[in-house]
């Protein structure tokens, strides 16, 4: 359990079905599967957060000598602040992408959306959530996700709610730049289950194909705004590294006119996108028969399994 974790924390794009099969081995049901997946998703949520906006250690409480020591924290540092460099450290921007020829192919679902029991909603409250998730993300809609999440009906109705929140067109921020943050969070990452539904996304926008490639090959220089740009930046730097982010990342966003009621919103959307893309990752989410445009597809196409 502590491995598959470990491997969806660090690597998602490197895990199989195999990950799945050994959960399996000790007895793990399909259920538990998927709650260890949205546990470890989560974490990984709640830790950009926190190391996105640097968030410091609460000075009134009692953190035991044992648990600073693991994490290198002095009792001053409790005190003061833990994130002493990173107030004056200055902001490094790399346009760093993924080598796709080491990367798995997009498989298109035939009748298994993904690694473990999803069953399609047919009635009752699964089939009332996969229906709202499927009006939220219309006009591609998420339904193999929704299926994944069947054995959880909870869960889903939990992502939902906070999804509407930062995504599905209820940021505030519009749906580009909802689709650019979703996008660049994928590509780094590489998940094409979520990748190919951003990139479609950019295009219903309004966004050009040219657009789609330069954000998933992260040449973002020639495509975007200075705002977008910096937007796309920290992004990457919360998928990549949460903790290279400095406090000057936040003030290029200031700097470019985001106040920071947006800038809370970009972190929380940039950190549940790395929630939903360990989810696709972790239960080897299949891509829908839809009409995606060839501009989203060819992107993530480092090879299609039948």
């Amino acid at each position: 359990m502590l491995e598959f974790g470990e491997k969806l924390s660090l690597l998602p794009s490197a895990v199989t079905e195999e990950d799945i099969t050994g959960l399996r081995r000790h007895a793990f049901s399909d259920q538990e599967i998927l709650s260890i997946t949205l546990a470890a998703s989560y974490r990984n949520y709640i830790i950009r957060i926190a190391d996105s906006l640097g968030v410091e250690l609460h000075r009134d409480y009692s953190y035991t000598s044992e648990i600073l020591e693991a994490y290198n924290v002095s009792e001053s540092e409790v005190r003061s602040t833990i994130y002493g460099d990173r107030l004056t450290a200055s902001r490094e921007h790399e346009e760093r992408p993924f080598e796709k020829d080491a990367l798995r192919p997009v498989e298109i679902a035939d009748q298994d959306v993904c690694w473990i029991e999803a069953t399609p909603p047919e009635s009752g409250q699964f089939a009332e959530l996969a229906d709202e998730m499927e009006q939220s993300t219309q006009p591609h809609p998420l339904r193999n996700l929704a299926s994944a999440f069947s054995l959880r009906p909870d869960a889903l109705q939990a992502t939902l709610n906070f999804g509407r929140l930062v995504g599905m067109g209820g940021s505030g921020l519009g749906r580009r730049l909802e689709s650019l943050i979703g996008l660049v969070v994928a590509a780094t990452q590489w998940v094409p289950y979520m990748g190919i539904h951003h990139a479609q996304a950019l295009l219903d926008a309004g966004g050009t194909p040219r657009e789609v490639q330069a954000a998933v090959e992260q040449r973002l220089q020639e495509m975007f705004s200075a705002q977008e740009r910096e937007l796309a930046y920290y992004c990457i730097k919360i998928t990549r590294e949460p903790t290279s982010i400095v406090r000057s990342d936040v003030e290029g966003l200031r700097r470019c006119g985001f106040n920071d009621q947006e800038i809370l919103t970009i972190a929380a959307s940039a950190s549940f996108e790395n929630f939903l893309c360990r989810v696709a990752a972790g239960l080897g989410l299949k891509l829908e028969k839809d009409d995606f445009a060839p501009a989203a597809l060819e992107p993530f196409t480092v090879g299609v399994a039948p």
